[in-house]
């Protein structure tokens, strides 16, 4: 398998999150319980999913 090398920059709120988040939920490098803890924090604030979410469930 080869390595892939990206940088991603743009000022804020231009969707650098957002795109790798989806990145890594296509690939499914993501475990399913962190897309559904992710899912049910946004269903209990009630906003809409985002896949920049993702990433702060890293942190």
């Amino acid at each position: 398998m080869s390595e892939i090398k990206m940088v991603f920059f743009g000022h804020v709120d231009h969707g650098k999150s957002t795109i790798i988040g989806r990145l890594l939920y296509d690939a499914k490098c993501l475990l399913q319980g962190v897309v559904d803890k992710v899912q049910r924090i946004a269903d209990e604030t009630g906003k809409n999913f985002e896949f920049a979410y993702l990433l702060d469930a890293f942190a």
